[in-house]
């Protein structure tokens, strides 16, 4: 994917070309946020009031893209039990009422696509797969670019937290659970989010504390 390309734009041709034998209309393209939220990245389809509308979106909630998040699972949603599914959707009068399904694919660690469908085509594992795929290219695509942008002092920053003991509310509750025995899936149900995000933040845990894993870390609180 060349370079400069926004993601709004790798959107739209998508929804053109790569989805349209899905009669695809809109797709949104977010990332997740070191507070837990969920921001777009690019869209196209959608107004841009209605995008700006939804704003950073709490992981704390319940629905379709922070449950693809949380339980790291592609989410297919049809316009006839959409709110009996997810009630919260009815305080949202900006979300458009033309659709007939929702797919939301969770491209963890990095973020989410989600496409609107004028159809309800059969989602099979294939075509699954598939749309994995492309998000896993979308967000690589985004990431790639956002650190292409970034000035030699926030490369020094970020290299400076490398072993410097800072950690975040949600690393220091995963390293309490780590200390008292718990795996990452056993985690992943306490806190509520999915595995991979866990296995994430353990990862950074480790880089902050300048460990080689969980063996040391326990061994260094006397586990």
């Amino acid at each position: 994917m060349a370079a400069g390309i926004t993601i709004s734009e790798v959107c739209k041709y998508l929804v053109l070309h790569t989805f349209n034998k899905l009669n695809a209309s809109a797709m949104y393209a977010a990332t997740i946020t070191k507070d837990g939220c969920i921001s777009p990245i690019g869209a196209f389809g959608l107004p841009d009031e209605i995008v700006n509308s939804w704003g950073k979106i709490p992981l704390t909630i319940h629905a379709p893209l922070t449950d693809a998040v949380k339980q790291d699972k592609f989410i297919v949603l049809h316009q006839r039990d959409s709110l009996s599914r997810y009630p919260i959707l009815k305080d949202c009068a900006t979300i458009p009422q033309d659709w007939e399904t929702y797919l939301v694919c969770p491209t963890l660690p990095y973020g989410l696509i989600a496409i609107t469908l004028n159809d309800s085509p059969k989602i099979d594992r294939e075509l699954e797969q598939f749309i994995k795929t492309v998000g896993y290219i979308v967000s690589l695509h985004f990431h790639r670019e956002k650190s292409a942008s970034k000035g030699p002092r926030e490369s020094r920053i970020q290299q400076s937290l490398k072993g410097s003991g800072v950690l975040t509310e949600r690393q220091i509750l995963i390293k309490n659970l780590i200390q008292k025995g718990f795996s990452n899936p056993q985690i992943a149900s306490e806190i509520g989010y999915s595995e991979s995000l866990v296995r994430q933040e353990t990862m950074a845990i480790y880089s902050a504390l300048d460990i080689s894993g969980r063996k040391e870390l326990l061994d260094n609180s006397g586990g």
